[in-house]
This record gives structure tokens, C-alpha cells and sequence, in this order.
């Protein structure tokens, strides 16, 4: 392994040694994958290495993640096919709608489901049209073709995570731990600017920049728990500790310094905590301590109150990742993420269309490629579904596709014919699928390099013995450039426009807040809080930095959930049968009965206080007040918002 790693070191390009070992890795997974076939005499003994040259990923945490809910979406797959195939095996045209059904089902589910989840999702929605193709022409040998199909992703998988787990390291911990300390020490000096009254020309502590790059842990995470089961038995708590993290960042309180000595002191140890970077624990319990000094000495400026739940919130983010350190010592707190279902919709249309289209081709045609014009739609509607740019997805499948076809029939027809033997079988396609997995390690190139592994690896196929018929190749090869422009077409006809899922993200930011003033006492805030953010955050990654759109409705409804986590906690501290208690609640049910006109609330907030003052409640009185001036921010925001064009409140 050291000497092939010196040797593709010295070729041209970027080969670093990393590089190096996951193309040297991917190349060993794929043959011992092609090798098992052709002993096992599968019937089509190249689908195992292709579903390796699919499934290829540097970090071995994606790998293992990844092939598990492969093999998991597979047998879903399997089953689905299995039962389409006893209901309408000798029916086509319903066989093809149940297909394309499915298909738009499991590509739905792909859109709102995350990480491996999704994977399993779409495994399970394209395995339908691998499996079933064949079926459709010879319902008789359906469920050869579907046990076939199985084997060789068992098949494939098993041997890419037999490689990966012996000859690759486990990075993603180390990764994690660094990404986590990076932002946190990010949010610790964004926080000490607060607190010093400064803004930052620094890029990295732009408020929106930084809630982005959190969001990119997640995704870490994702990976992660397929590789180290550390982070798979603590996810609940670090995502916890990401939703503290975003609630600090996202905080757009005004600050009244009122020339507080202790404002700059704590900025000062914030930024001296942020560069001296201790261990996750040791910084909390000094996030902690400020804190309480903080909210001790200084508790009845409101916005001062504001910089104290802000050191809490970071204290609380910090303790979560300190279970990476030691045992979790508190419950994570729930957490939860926007889910786009008109997207899932639009996307499950897509497939059902796409799926349509090339039943109609195959039908009116007649044309005996209509297995592979399936099994090439599958994967390119479920890989390209929620990218930003499908159309300029499909225009890289296509250009991998055009440079795969081109190496299968110089392969084929040049190079193939002159050998005999697995070992000079495997030189010559190790040669090939060396370019193509290295081209993987580059973003630009990735989805042209996976488009040409696949396509090369199926049009170069054979069985045991080998075939070399160029017109069938040729027939082959053109079935997979119509597949594509069939999907190019669904995607032009149900295009995804960032405008509307910006239009989805306010309405749904405003509806929430809605909920939230309806709600509210019946409500887990710190969940709520957490799918807000995680709106917030996606619509300042489409908007762009530092648009005034991507900010405001979102920044005061969280202000919003903390005044009411402020008042529920201070009420819960009373007497039932108070008066006081009696005030309050009547003042939230008011609020609660107007919770579709803020300005409405804001009134009798700002009435429950004046009673609250008589009671001597001065306290819950203040709470109440600060309440009725977020919602008359929130009323003055949504009002221009409706004036401007934007997305009006969903009134319920």
C-alpha cells in the first residue's frame, strides 16, 4: 500500500496522500465486489462494483452510514417491487404508474427526511426501477431479477465497508471536535463584541456567515454517527448544544451599555476564553460563572437581562459538547428542523412525470431499451431532486455520462477483445476507474465523475461470457442520453424557484409565531426555538448575507419565545390562587385569543402589566411590557412585509 501510494503521489494532479488512499481503497472495494460476482455467477456480476463505485465517500463514517441504509433502502425497494409485481405483472401501464408512484413517494420522503435517512429513502425509490425493468418485459423472471438486484448491493456494499473499515482511519471525531471548537470560539467572541458595544469587520463573526457555518456541523454530525459511536449515542446532545449555539448567534437584542464597567470586563474574558480554546467543560463552568455575576449584579436593564440569557445559552451549548469529554451529565433538550413539504410534493411530481414520460417513450416506441431508460431515470431523479440547480446537475450527468460512454467503447471494443483472465480484467478497469474516482475528490467534478463511473461501469459490463455487439452497445449508450433529457424535461416543467421556497420559509416563520402566541403555555418553547432557527438560517443562506429580509421576523418571534419561557418561569413561582396569578392569567389568555392581530396582543400585554403594577407585581409587570414591545416590533414588521409584496401572515 505504501509503495501504490508513493507511485500516484508522483503523477500529475492533486494527489495527495489522502487522495491517494481513498482511490486506492475505492479501487479495492470495487474489485473484491466484481471478483465476488463473477464466483457467485450472479447475472449481471458488475452491479456489485457498480453499487461501490456509487457509494464511495473519503471518510469511512459515510461509507459505513451510507451502505447500512443502502442495504436498508435496497430491501425496501425489494419488497415494493415484489409487490407490484404480484398485483399488475401482466397489466404494463399500471405497472409503470405504481412504479412511477413509488418512485415519487420515496423522492417525497428523501426531501423532508435528513442525513441517512434520506439515503435510505432514495435507495428504496430507484432500486423499484433496477429491479422492475427487466420484470416489466418478462414478468416471469421478475423475481430472479429482483433477488439479482439484491445480491449485488449486499454485494457491493459488504465489500466497500470490508475495505474501508480495514485500510481507512477514523477521522470524523477529530473533525467534529475542531469544527465544534471552531464556531464555539467563533460565537464567544461574536458574544464579547456584544458586550464591548464594537461591530467586527471580521467575515467569520458576521452573525449570518456564522450561523450558516454551524448548520455545516450538523451536516458533520450526519456523518459521524456511522462512524464513531461516541457521536452516534451523544447526536441528541450535541445537536442540542447547536441549537444554544444558534440561539446566541441569531439574538439581534438590542444593547443599552449604560456605561457599565462589567460589560467591558466580560468582554474582555470572552475573547481571552475564545483564544485560550480549554476543553468544552472547563469553558462552561467559566461561561457560567460570568453569568451569574452578570445577572446578579446587573438584572433590571432589559437588555442587559438579554446579555445574560445569552451567556446562559453558550454556557448550555458548551456543557453539551462536553459530552464528547466525558458522560452526558443533564437530558438533551428536544430539538427539531423545518420540513419543506410542498418541495417533497414538487419533487414527488418530478419522478411521477419523469416516470410518465418514459413509460410513453417506451410505449409508443416499442423500443427495447425501455428497462434501461428506467434504471438511468431512478438514480438521476432521486441524486439531482434537491439540488439548487437540477438542470445544471443534469448537464453534468450528461457530460460525465458522453466521457463514460466514450472510455466503455474504447474499453469494449479496443482493449477488452485482446485479454482473457480476471487479473488483466481488473488492470485495464482499475486504469478507467482510476480517472473517475479521482475526479470524485473534486467538488466541481464529483457529479460528472459519478456519472461517468456508472455509466462506463454498466455499458462496459459482460457476463461470463463476453459479448461485443456495437450496435446493442450503441442502442444502449443512446437509451442513457434520452433518460436524461426525459429528466432534464421534468425539471423544466416543475422547476424548483428559490423565490417560492423563500415565500414557504416567511410564511412558515410567521405561522409558527402565530402558534407560538396561541399556544404558547402548551408548547416545548426550546423545540419551537430550535425549528425556527433552523428556518431563519435557511432563509439567510438563500437571501444572501446581510439582507434585511433574512432577519427580522425571525430574530424577534425567538425574542418572543424567550420572553414567554421568562414569564412562565416567573408564574410558575406563584401562588395558583393569588391575584397576581389570576392576573397573569387572564392576560395570557387575552394575548392567546388575539394571537392573529399582534398589535391586539401587544394592547393587552401592555393591559395585564398595568394591573400587575397595581398588584405590586413590578417584576412580571416589566415582563409583560417588554413582551408588548416585541409585539409591537412584530406587528411593525409583518405590516410592511404585506405593503412590500411579501408573504402575509396565515391567520388561524
Amino acid at each position: 500500500m505504501a509503495v501504490a501510494l508513493r507511485m500516484l503521489g508522483a503523477l500529475p494532479g492533486s494527489w495527495s496522500p489522502d487522495v491517494s488512499g481513498y482511490v486506492l481503497r475505492s479501487l479495492a472495494a470495487a474489485t473484491l465486489a466484481l471478483w465476488l460476482g463473477f464466483q457467485l455467477h450472479l447475472e449481471a456480476p458488475f452491479s456489485g462494483a457498480s453499487t461501490v463505485l456509487l457509494l464511495i465517500h473519503p471518510l469511512q463514517g459515510a461509507v459505513v452510514g451510507k451502505g447500512f441504509n443502502r442495504v436498508l433502502g435496497t430491501m425496501v425497494g425489494l419488497l415494493a417491487a415484489l409487490l407490484l409485481t404480484g398485483l399488475f405483472a401482466q397489466k404494463m401501464l399500471l405497472f409503470i404508474l405504481g412504479v412511477g408512484v413509488w418512485l415519487g413517494l420515496c423522492v417525497g420522503a428523501m426531501t423532508v427526511l435528513r442525513h441517512y435517512q434520506a439515503t435510505a429513502a432514495v435507495v428504496a425509490g430507484y432500486t423499484v426501477c433496477l429491479a422492475l425493468g427487466p420484470a416489466i418485459v418478462a414478468p416471469q423472471q421478475g423475481f430472479e431479477h429482483i433477488v439479482a438486484r439484491g445480491t449485488a448491493v449486499v454485494l457491493g456494499v459488504l465489500s466497500l465497508s470490508l475495505v474501508a473499515t480495514l485500510f481507512s482511519r477514523k477521522t470524523v471525531e477529530d473533525k467534529l471536535n475542531k469544527a465544534l471548537k471552531d464556531v464555539s470560539a467563533r460565537t464567544m467572541r461574536l458574544l464579547a463584541l456584544r458586550f464591548e458595544g464594537t461591530h467586527s469587520a471580521q467575515p467569520a463573526l458576521a452573525q449570518d456567515t456564522l450561523a450558516i457555518d454551524v448548520s455545516k456541523v450538523d451536516e458533520l454530525l450526519g456523518i459521524g454517527r456511522g462512524e464513531s459511536q461516541r457521536v452516534r449515542s451523544r447526536l441528541a446532545s450535541l445537536q442540542a448544544g447547536l441549537a444554544y449555539l444558534h440561539a446566541v448567534i441569531l439574538d439581534e437584542s438590542p444593547v443599552n451599555r449604560g456605561g457599565l464597567p462589567a460589560l467591558d470586563r466580560i468582554g474582555a474574558q470572552l475573547q481571552q476564553l475564545a483564544d485560550a480554546q480549554p476543553g468544552f467543560s472547563a469553558a462552561a463552568d467559566r461561561v457560567r460563572e460570568m453569568q451569574h455575576s452578570f445577572a446578579h449584579d446587573h438584572e433590571n436593564s432589559k437588555s442587559q437581562q438579554r446579555l445574560s440569557e445569552q451567556l446562559a445559552d453558550l454556557s448550555s451549548a458548551l456543557l453539551s459538547f462536553a459530552c464528547l469529554e466525558r458522560a452526558p451529565q443533564t437530558a438533551a433538550r428536544a430539538v427539531d428542523f423545518h420540513r419543506h413539504y410542498g418541495d417533497a410534493l414538487r419533487n414527488g411530481l418530478r419522478a411521477l412525470v419523469a416516470t410518465l414520460a418514459t413509460a410513453a417513450v417506451w410505449y409508443l416506441s416499442a423500443w427495447d431499451q425501455g428497462p434501461t431508460l428506467l434504471a438511468v431515470l431512478g438514480p438521476c431523479c432521486t441524486l439531482l431532486a434537491t439540488s439548487a440547480a437540477p438542470a445544471q446537475g443534469i448537464a453534468r450527468f450528461f457530460t460525465g455520462t458522453l466521457y463514460g460512454i466514450l472510455a466503455a467503447a474504447a474499453c469494449k471494443f479496443l482493449v477488452l477483445p485482446y485479454i482473457s483472465g480476471f487479473g488483466l480484467l481488473t488492470v485495464v478497469l482499475i486504469a478507467f476507474w482510476g480517472v473517475g474516482i479521482h475526479a470524485t475528490t473534486r467538488p466541481r467534478h464529483a457529479l460528472q465523475g459519478i456519472a461517468y463511473l456508472i455509466g462506463f461501469n454498466t455499458l462496459v459490463s459482460t457476463g461470463g461470457t463476453a459479448q461485443y455487439d456495437f450496435s446493442d452497445f450503441a442502442n444502449q449508450a443512446f437509451a442513457w442520453l434520452v433518460a436524461l433529457a426525459i429528466c432534464l424535461l421534468a425539471f423544466q416543467l416543475l422547476p424548483g424557484k428559490s423565490a417560492s421556497h423563500v415565500h414557504v420559509l416567511t410564511n412558515a416563520l410567521h405561522r409558527d409565531t402565530r402558534r407560538l402566541l396561541r399556544h404558547g403555555r402548551r408548547m416545548d418553547l426550546l423545540k419551537w426555538q430550535a425549528r425556527q432557527q433552523h428556518r431563519l438560517v435557511a432563509l439567510q443562506a438563500l437571501l444572501g448575507a446581510g439582507h434585511p429580509q433574512a432577519g427580522q421576523a425571525g430574530s424577534v418571534s425567538l425574542q418572543l419565545s424567550r420572553r414567554l419561557l421568562t414569564v412562565q418561569r416567573k408564574t410558575r413561582e406563584l401562588e395558583p390562587d393569588s391575584a397576581i396569578a389570576k392576573c397573569a392569567q387572564r392576560g395570557d389568555r387575552r394575548i392567546s385569543r388575539y394571537a392573529f392581530n399582534p398589535a391586539i396582543s401587544a394592547a393587552q400585554a401592555r393591559r395585564t402589566s398595568r394591573s400587575l403594577m397595581r398588584l405590586g407585581a413590578h417584576d412580571l409587570a416589566a415582563c409583560y411590557e417588554d413582551l408588548a414591545g416585541l409585539l409591537d416590533t412584530y406587528s411593525r414588521i409583518t405590516n410592511a412585509d404585506t405593503r412590500a409584496g411579501q408573504p402575509a401572515p396565515i391567520a388561524h
